[in-house]
């Protein structure tokens, strides 16, 4: 009898222990998700090798940012954190790939400001994604223009470094606009590499496999904002699924999706930072 009282007594120990670890685990969860990640951003560095990169552009930094989704949850103060750590990175040009607001008065003077102060010796770009449409797709083009971004849709610019040339491009977002890769790529050389922003992951399935891409920007996703251990992101919004984050091949293309900067819904991220990629060309 002793011994089994014993072993009670460590059972409801343990039990007590593992509750109260429980409560702080759930805490310090609740913490992180809600007050410090949102607001912790990530600089990630991924390598993405290009077949026939010219030699002038391999090395090459594309700074690659996304969803700023400014508004309720995401304040200003928050993108001029992503512009200055993007600033300070020096890339040689910078891709946005949509979603700048979330909300009609986010659209201020202040916000093409913040904007206009992306930086990058080769350019500033930018494609639109379905948020910009939902709030207001001529005003949010309106204020691109203002900030000295360089909209592409369905269109692209080529850059050269002497004789050698590197494409940049996009097309319109593939649920609330018309994308057409052909009219953004079609009459580019075939000796050109080519760099397509495009606000949805989810059309690396349905783009066609001509013209060709050599790598494809996207967000979109935010990696789902949550991203449970072993399980991955419970929620996305896209159809397939492996496009969540990071670098993923698709059908014809390699995709890098980032998780972009802002939120929707409701105000958290778990094991999910923002992130500002700076991705490298490299000579494949």
């Amino acid at each position: 009898m002793p011994q089994k009282r014993a072993r009670n007594i460590t059972r409801r120990k343990f039990l007590k222990a593992a509750g109260t670890l429980s409560v702080a685990a759930a805490t310090v969860g609740g913490i992180d998700a809600f007050l410090i990640e949102p607001r912790w951003i990530q600089i990630t560095s991924p390598q993405v090798p290009i077949p026939d990169l010219p030699p002038a552009w391999d090395g090459v930094t594309l700074a690659h940012l996304s969803d700023f989704h400014v508004g309720r949850l995401v304040g200003l103060d928050l993108l001029r954190k992503l512009v200055r750590m993007a600033n300070h990175a020096k890339p040689d040009l910078i891709a946005i790939t949509g979603d700048f607001v979330s909300r009609l008065d986010a659209i201020t003077e202040s916000l093409a400001n913040v904007l206009g102060q992306l930086h990058a010796p080769e350019g500033v770009f930018a494609t639109v994604g379905n948020h910009d449409y939902w709030t207001d797709i001529a005003e949010v083009r309106t204020l691109l223009r203002s900030s000295d971004i360089k909209i592409l849709t369905n269109t692209r610019r080529i850059l050269s470094r002497g004789s050698q040339e590197l494409c940049i491009a996009g097309v319109d977002d593939l649920t609330d606009g018309r994308p057409d890769l052909a009219s953004a790529l079609g009459d580019v050389g075939s000796h050109i590499p080519r760099v397509l922003l495009a606000h949805n992951p989810d059309y690396a399935e349905s783009m066609p496999a001509q013209p060709r891409v050599d790598l494809m920007l996207c967000g979109h996703t935010h990696g789902g904002q949550v991203n449970i251990p072993l399980l991955g992101p419970p929620l996305t919004p896209i159809r397939h699924k492996r496009y969540a984050a990071g670098l993923v091949a698709g059908p014809h293309c390699k995709v890098y999706v980032t998780r972009g900067l802002g939120m929707v819904g409701i105000p958290v991220r778990f094991n999910c930072r923002p992130e500002l990629a700076l991705i490298t060309l490299r000579r494949g």
